[in-house]
């Protein structure tokens, strides 16, 4: 085991950060890239005259607003200055993958990143460093139920995250248990195969080691990991998957939205959108283009599920506190895990320590210990955060779905309405792999 040195962790996250163009606010209350700012641009009106380059724009509001990014010099200013002058206007938050990162324990806020500054997915990292993935290699779980018959058509979970691991030259997943479950859609991308333009974050393909010093990347394996939890616990379901997490576990407002885009406009009805993904602000409300998108999510017929954050605070987590959002944290043995964020906000709940999921082949740098290679994976992982309690719910939705013929909307409402109460987490929704949801 590598020994805790704080001041190289500290070191290496800098030097992540400083590579991924993440900044974070004094207080460590929030995240944002570290040059942009959008501006949301209501319709019949002109942009305000910003000193920086405008590098694009969406239009997702049905009253015809624009949504604007702009590199800056200074982010915070910017923001302050427009604010000030009546238009609205936000720096590009960063949000996280949410895995929980402790050891011994040691938990230093949401994710590691000492006092939780941004967005990632949600597992719990164990171990040293904490710069590393915390994932750990494990056995295959039971219970990997086959397919059956639906009531209607099967029913599509959209998963935005790290990715996928793929065989790219068969065009499927790299592991047995997705084959025939996740679909690997048209025009994937690799690193070798994006435009150089392209942010990492967007990258199709679930990457393992994008810096190359022989160990996983902090969030490698993050998508790849929630479709095999959607998959066993509801394997009528079709699993597509969009990239908007980097293998460091970053993406941000703008990207994600874009990817959310991208994965609804595929040409076919998506019931169900996972994003283990989330963070703060720096106003504490939404961040506007991934709330505008979720919108347009809604209103297509998908149900949106988010994990609720791993910083055990009741402090407003996006996406998963906005409304009509299934914000879901994470239970262990019947109670709130430790790690978990809460608050009324949050609608339901799930187990999310020592989950078990599809993961890479890989054999990383780490010595033995005491006969135990921790970072040899043969496909499997065991991970815990609440980015692993929000795919059993959106799995539980799609089940349901399959089960019984009801709509999107109806199948989470039915869900929830079931579930068990936890105090300050919803409804407790739990799933035997082989049997019913509770």
């Amino acid at each position: 085991m590598i020994p805790f040195d704080a001041d190289s962790v500290a070191a290496s996250i800098t030097e992540r950060f400083e590579q991924r163009g993440i900044a974070v606010s004094a207080g460590g209350g929030f995240a944002y890239r570290h040059d942009e700012v959008i501006v949301t641009v209501p319709p019949g009106l002109s942009e305000p005259d910003i000193d920086g380059e405008r590098l694009g724009d969406q239009q997702p509001l049905d009253e015809g607003s624009t949504h604007v990014l702009y590199r800056v010099g200074n982010p915070l200013e910017m923001v302050d200055s427009l604010r000030k002058a009546g238009h609205q206007a936000s720096v590009n938050h960063v949000l996280f993958g949410e895995p929980v990162y402790f050891g011994n324990p040691v938990y230093f806020g949401n994710p590691v990143y000492f006092g939780n500054p941004v967005y990632f997915g949600n597992p719990v990292y164990f171990g040293n460093p904490f710069d590393r993935s915390s994932a750990r290699p494990a056995d295959e779980p039971g219970s990997w139920p086959d397919r059956g018959e639906c009531v209607g058509a099967r029913p599509r979970v959209l998963v935005l995250d790290t990715g996928l691991s793929t065989e790219s030259q068969l065009g499927e997943p790299a592991h047995p248990r997705l084959k025939g479950h996740a679909v690997v859609h048209p025009n994937w991308t690799t690193v070798s195969t994006a435009s150089p333009t392209l942010d990492l974050s967007r990258i199709d393909e679930d990457e393992m080691d994008v810096d190359g010093d022989g160990f996983l990347d902090r969030q490698s394996g993050h998508g790849t990991f929630i479709a095999g939890i959607i998959r066993r616990h509801a394997p009528d379901a079709e699993i597509r998957t969009e990239g908007v997490l980097s293998s460091f576990g970053d993406g941000d407002d703008w990207d994600i939205s874009e990817g959310l885009a991208e994965g609804l406009g595929q040409g076919e009805q998506i019931d169900v959108v996972n994003l283990s993904l989330g963070g703060y602000t720096d106003d504490d409300q939404p961040p506007p283009v991934l709330a505008d998108a979720i919108v347009q999510a809604r209103k297509q017929g998908a149900a949106v599920v988010a994990a609720a954050g791993n910083a055990g605070s009741c402090r407003p987590f996006w996406p998963a506190a906005l409304s009509g959002v299934i914000g879901v944290g994470a239970t262990y043995c019947g109670r709130r895990a430790w790690f978990s964020n809460f608050g009324p906000w949050v609608r339901a709940c799930a187990p999310g320590v020592d989950v078990v999921s599809t993961f890479f082949d890989f054999d990383g740098a780490a010595s033995s210990v005491a006969g135990v290679d921790p970072d040899r994976y043969d496909g499997w992982a065991m991970w815990s955060g609440t980015s692993f309690a929000a795919p059993q719910v959106a799995a539980a939705i799609a089940k349901r779905m399959c089960d019984s013929g009801l709509t999107a909307s109806e199948a989470a409402v039915k869900v929830i309405e079931e579930g068990t109460p936890v105090e300050d987490l919803g409804m407790l929704v739990t799933s035997d792999p082989s049997g019913d949801v509770s």
